[in-house]
């Protein structure tokens, strides 16, 4: 019998794409799944693994799971093809949590474990996009009534109060949330609760308006909640309850957008998962925690033309800080330019702009002026200001563009590492606008915000300057999901959602367990900081540092001593009435030798270091 006739090469021709696609997804499958019951998803970037590792157990582990997922192959090809793209998720998600903060220095470089999450997520993208048809088949009957997405958002928003709540609340808890900037605003609502000013003591080293930095009366509508806690605990909760509230205007603009509840629901945790929506919380409170919510509610308010809540959450918008006016402009030069709304659009960059001027005037006038000097990389002349911006624009424009990625330190290409953190994730989505090029407007926030500046905290993910962009970016995704066809909306969701997640683990889920942990292992040194601060009085002024002064911001005399003018300014005591020393501190000595040196003073506690142990804090008090 001729080869040709052969009826096994016959069956093996008609059905080589089958054979050869149930070969790959099996070796894949194999391989995923071996990386995950050896644990080498614990060992990225350690060699070592692999000598120690029994080459047999990885042999017969792949062996094995590499046959039964052919069986199932073979028995029901969409369960096979499922079954690949978990195990590959799997491993990516458990690598990603497990690298957190290792990988960086491991393989020297400043941002390697972003580029490894980066990687790790589209492998698994790619892995979804061979399956996808057969993910979209086994989803079709899985329907979301409106009932269920209003339960959904529920549990989303709940989500994320319970992670940003765990992690503020544990952070404040393990003496790790500093002055700067939790102490400031702990202490500066105790101040509204017991005077009705937002001043703190803090801030500038003496006691000073905080609006002589920023101006923010959006603390005042969160006031009624400490008056009811009135403890620092509540202030962090605060900023964890303004992170969870935007699932309601997501919902809302969905909603308005016609958006399906599927649709809806994927947009929606998509923001939970995007990495800077958390992590805009690990450095403590700030105003711009409320960002998110009010820019979201304004977008509404204006898309479903609601004149009297337009203004209010445009005024609320503004109150969060002086440059909350520029997305307030920038949503106005949108409007103007999409042809949305004309009117509104003129009215809102007149408003910003008056608002602006006014905001500044009045952080002028109570002392600091704005922070300008952030945008020292934009001046010629140090001391004329932001309107040289202008100037730079039309004379240098290729000056600004390598601004967008010029680092203040060369070695930790951080500018790099944040723009592929922002935009990664849902770069797919935002730059999805076909014609629609009036949208890129609202990227402004990103640029103006973080990229221009080389000031390092304003183009990182775990400080509070990504609040106002969040809330942009969800604005560009909801219009331009709105537009695409049905089956590249599906794909571009799927993908931005999977990215979001492997990044969210890499990035953000291991701060949970972090915090949790430093405070379940410092409690005998927590009891010892307690047992100190409750010695001293509400009422009495007090020097101390960075870990302990927010544990004592019910106390309005409180300073911390590595921020005080060396002169000591009017109202701050040359001698304090206790001294709170955190004996950990390096600087403790240049810090409070020459109070402790005076002769002023009587150590009243010493961390009950008689008993045996390292002294860990001691406190002084002025003698009579």
């Amino acid at each position: 019998m001729s080869l040709k006739n052969n009826k096994y090469l016959k069956i093996l021709s008609e059905n080589e794409k089958s054979i050869i696609e149930g070969i790959v997804l099996s070796l894949v499958t194999a391989l995923a799944i071996t990386a995950i019951l050896t644990g080498s998803f614990k060992h990225v970037s350690d060699i070592n693994f692999v000598k120690d590792t029994s080459l047999i157990k990885v042999i017969v582990i792949f062996v094995i799971s590499g046959i039964l997922a052919g069986i199932i192959y073979h028995v029901k090809k969409i369960y096979a093809k499922l079954i690949m793209l978990a195990a590959v998720f799997i491993y990516f998600i458990l690598a990603a949590y497990v690298s957190s903060g290792i990988l960086s220095s491991d393989i020297k470089n400043g941002i390697g474990q972003i580029c490894f999450l980066a990687l790790s997520a589209a492998l698994v993208v790619i892995a979804f996009l061979y399956v996808k048809e057969d993910v979209y088949k086994a989803q079709e009957k899985f329907t979301i009534s409106d009932k269920s997405l209003k339960v959904y958002t529920l549990l989303v928003g709940l989500f994320l109060l319970a992670v940003t709540t765990i992690i503020g609340v544990f952070k404040y808890e393990a003496y790790t949330a500093p002055t700067f900037d939790f102490g400031i605003f702990a202490q500066g609502f105790e101040y509204m609760k017991q005077t009705g000013l937002l001043k703190t003591t803090v801030e500038r080293g003496h006691e000073l308006s905080h609006f002589a930095v920023h101006f923010s009366p959006i603390f005042y509508l969160a006031l009624p909640l400490y008056f009811i806690v009135p403890k620092a605990e509540t202030v962090a909760v605060i900023q964890s309850i303004m992170v969870a509230l935007p699932v309601i205007p997501i919902y809302l603009l969905g909603k308005q957008y016609k958006l399906s509840n599927k649709v809806i629901a994927v947009i929606m945790a998509i923001y939970a998962l995007f990495p800077a929506t958390v992590s805009g919380i690990l450095y403590d409170i700030h105003e711009n925690c409320f960002l998110t919510f009010m820019i979201l509610m304004l977008i509404w308010a204006v898309e479903k033309n609601k004149k009297i809540l337009m203004v209010v959450f445009l005024l609320l918008t503004l109150f969060v800080k002086e440059d909350a006016a520029m997305y307030v402009m920038l949503l106005g030069a949108f409007w103007i330019a999409s042809r949305k709304a004309k009117l509104k659009g003129l009215i809102f960059i007149l408003v910003g702009a008056i608002y602006f001027v006014i905001a500044i005037k009045i952080v002028n006038s109570f002392g600091y002026g704005i922070m300008d000097f952030r945008y020292g990389n934009l001046f010629y002349d140090q001391s004329k200001g932001f309107i040289q911006i202008v100037r730079v624009f039309f004379t240098n424009p290729g000056y600004l563009l390598t601004q967008i990625i010029a680092n203040d330190n060369a070695e930790n290409m951080d500018k790099i590492g944040y723009i592929i953190t922002m935009f990664v994730p849902i770069g797919a989505l935002i730059f999805s606008t076909g014609k629609k090029y009036s949208r890129y407007i609202l990227l402004g926030s990103v640029i103006l915000i973080s990229l221009l500046t080389t000031y390092i905290y304003q183009h990182q993910i775990e400080f509070q300057y990504n609040f106002g962009h969040i809330a942009l970016f969800l604005y560009i995704i909801v219009m331009n999901v709105a537009d695409m066809k049905h089956k590249k909306r599906k794909t571009l969701l799927v993908s931005s959602l999977i990215i979001c997640a492997i990044m969210f683990m890499g990035l953000v889920m291991p701060k949970v367990p972090r915090y949790v942990g430093l405070y379940n292992d410092k409690k005998a040194t927590i009891e010892k900081f307690d047992k100190a601060i409750s010695m001293v009085p509400d009422d009495k002024s007090c020097f101390t540092t960075g870990w302990l002064m927010p544990h004592m911001s019910k106390n309005l005399q409180v300073y911390d001593v590595g921020y005080l003018d060396e002169n000591h300014k009017e109202g701050v005591p040359e001698y304090p009435d206790y001294l709170l020393v955190d004996e950990s501190e390096n600087d403790v000595e240049s810090h409070f030798a020459k109070y402790i040196n005076s002769g002023k003073y009587d150590l009243v506690y010493d961390g009950d270091a008689s008993e045996g142990s390292t002294k860990i804090v001691s406190l002084y008090k002025l003698k009579k």
